[in-house]
């Protein structure tokens, strides 16, 4: 048995979703069933699937600039086997007895599919015998049916009995993250946000100083010292500081809010990083952190509230002012 052999079976016993890719140049459709779909980043918003270097599919996709992806409900394995059909994937006006709509760049999305990625072509790069498409994402939708899968050769569906492991807060908290920071979470509303929360994730670690808590802060701190020859390294190491806020408050609720604002806080505050605004920026960090290892909960709460007044100045006025880093 070759080593291609050994490939193709272990490849086949990864169980993945099924998608249709489709384009469309307003007059024709293009569609192509693919399996190698796969999120790629969250900032920017980036998708891939790969392609057969020789499917004809590539050069349309070319031609038109766009691409959607329309991830299959359980119910649609006749759809795919439409789009894995050879001759299907072309068609004046509409794909017959399969209906699409389309959103913001007219490729078509299939019907009731579980969810979609309508997408600007961002980039195509080699790969072996195939192609990657990568598409930056420009509106996208999910529904509630459940999934078709594809595994060891065969369509699969999902075990209707099977409720499955409960997901963590955390994993819940990081798509909303991602989810605010798409939508636009303006600098006012996120300053909001943190006034509402973060003075009272200060007190009440101050009130618990649980050496987990106080063991994270000072590492977020740390991290960021270490990194303020790097604005973008210190921005990510200083967010860093804000979500062990929220873990050290022993308040799960306010754990998983403060976790939401991440990539938001992350993007507004990293454009305002410089010199002034680093060392004011760790001075403030280590003031709230003092407090709170002191078990001063006032100090805290204060701290925290000065800190937020400052980067809110900063970050909600319209006079340009010295950055400050979150």
């Amino acid at each position: 048995m070759s080593l291609a052999d050994d490939f193709r079976r272990a490849a086949g016993s990864f169980a993945s979703g099924v998608t249709v890719v489709t384009t469309s140049d307003g007059e024709h459709l293009y569609g192509i069933t693919a399996t190698s779909f796969v999120s790629l980043s969250l900032n920017p918003l980036l998708v891939t699937v790969s392609i057969n270097g020789y499917s004809p599919f590539l050069d349309e996709v070319a031609a038109t600039g766009c691409f959607a992806v329309s991830v299959l409900a359980g119910d649609q394995r006749e759809v795919s086997q439409y789009f894995s059909t050879r001759g299907r994937g072309r068609a004046a006006g509409a794909f017959p007895g399969v209906p699409t709509v389309a959103q913001a760049t007219g490729a078509p999305i299939v019907a009731d599919c579980l969810s979609w990625f309508d997408t600007r072509l961002h980039a195509i790069l080699p790969g072996g015998d195939h192609q990657i498409l990568i598409g930056e994402v420009v509106a996208a939708g999910s529904g509630t049916a459940t999934p078709l899968l594809y595994w060891s050769g065969g369509y699969r569906r999902l075990d209707p009995a099977d409720e499955g492991v409960p997901a963590r807060v955390e994993t819940f908290a990081d798509a909303l993250s991602a989810r605010l920071h798409a939508d636009g979470l303006t600098p006012h509303q996120l300053i909001e946000a943190q006034h509402a929360l973060e003075p009272a994730a200060a007190e009440l670690a101050a009130f618990r100083r649980s050496p987990e808590g106080l063991g994270a802060l000072k590492e977020a701190l740390d991290a960021a010292r270490e990194a303020v020859a790097s604005a973008e390294r210190f921005t990510e190491r200083s967010v860093r500081f804000h979500a062990a806020l929220g873990a050290a408050s022993g308040n799960p609720a306010i754990a998983a809010s403060l976790q939401a604002l991440a990539r938001s806080r992350h993007a507004h505050y990293a454009t305002g990083t410089n010199p002034t605004a680093t060392r004011r920026t760790l001075a403030a960090h280590q003031e709230i952190y003092d407090a709170i290892a002191a078990g001063e909960a006032v100090r805290a709460r204060e701290a925290m509230t000065a800190h937020l007044a400052v980067v809110g100045s900063r970050l909600c006025c319209e006079e340009p002012g010295e950055g400050e880093p979150a």
